[in-house]
């Protein structure tokens, strides 16, 4: 499944740039585009052979979501978080996952749970492979399969435009060059496992509990690989 920008706000999903600020969403959420990447407007253009003004519409509007921010010279950075940045984004994301996992069982949709798995069995192979990009990719899938879960227009809404603002911290963290551990792998595909069956068994508590464990073992995980204690 993937989200839309049709589904968000201020876009009507036909412009030249709002196929720009897809295109440019996808690279930031994929990890194309890492912590502190610095592009100009007019490298952008030339990469999506368009003109100026889409591009200067589609990065107002990630300037205004936090995902990119205006340097010197015509150009964007991708934002480095803060340790309390990323406190506080790993915080609000347990509040607003928790809630959708919930909501997600609550609505008791056994089969569509079920689908979570395919994402996770992507997830094992690409991890050990250390293709961040490739890794990225099945991770937004898996959350964005668990959010629109929720059927929560609002919640979707919320954890999507979030996404944008920790995505290049979590690219950049699995980008560090360390050897791969495969009992956190292990570890944190079984808690995803016990989530959906918790969702499957329409368990609301279970799943708001396991979803925030899950958050809480990633967010450990990716703070040891940058060496945050």
């Amino acid at each position: 499944m993937e989200d839309s920008i049709v589904d968000r706000p201020g876009f009507s999903g036909s412009t030249l740039a709002d196929h720009v600020y897809r295109e440019l969403e996808t690279w930031i959420v994929e990890g194309v585009w890492l912590a502190e990447t610095r592009i100009s407007l007019r490298k952008i253009a030339t990469q999506l052979n368009t003109s100026m003004q889409p591009v200067r519409e589609a990065v107002s509007k990630l300037v205004a979501d936090s995902a990119l921010e205006v340097i010197p010279g015509r150009s964007v950075r991708v934002p480095q978080l803060s340790r309390e940045e990323a406190d506080e984004l790993w915080a609000i994301r347990m509040l607003l996952e928790g809630e959708a996992a919930a909501q997600f069982a609550a609505r008791k949709c056994p089969e569509e749970a079920r689908r979570l798995y395919e994402h996770t069995n992507i997830m094992r192979v690409h991890y050990p492979k250390r293709d961040t990009t490739a890794t990225m990719r099945a991770i937004r899938a898996w959350n964005i399969a668990l959010i629109h879960g929720s059927k929560s227009p609002v919640l979707i809404d919320m954890v999507m435009r979030l996404r944008l603002r920790y995505a290049p911290f979590i690219a950049s963290s699995l980008a560090v060059d360390l050897p791969h551990e495969p009992d956190f792998l292990s570890f944190t595909l079984h808690i995803q496992d016990e989530l959906v069956m918790a969702i499957e068994a329409g368990d609301s508590a279970a799943a708001r509990h396991l979803r925030c464990s899950d958050l809480r073992s990633f967010q450990r995980y990716l703070y040891s690989r940058r060496g945050w204690i």
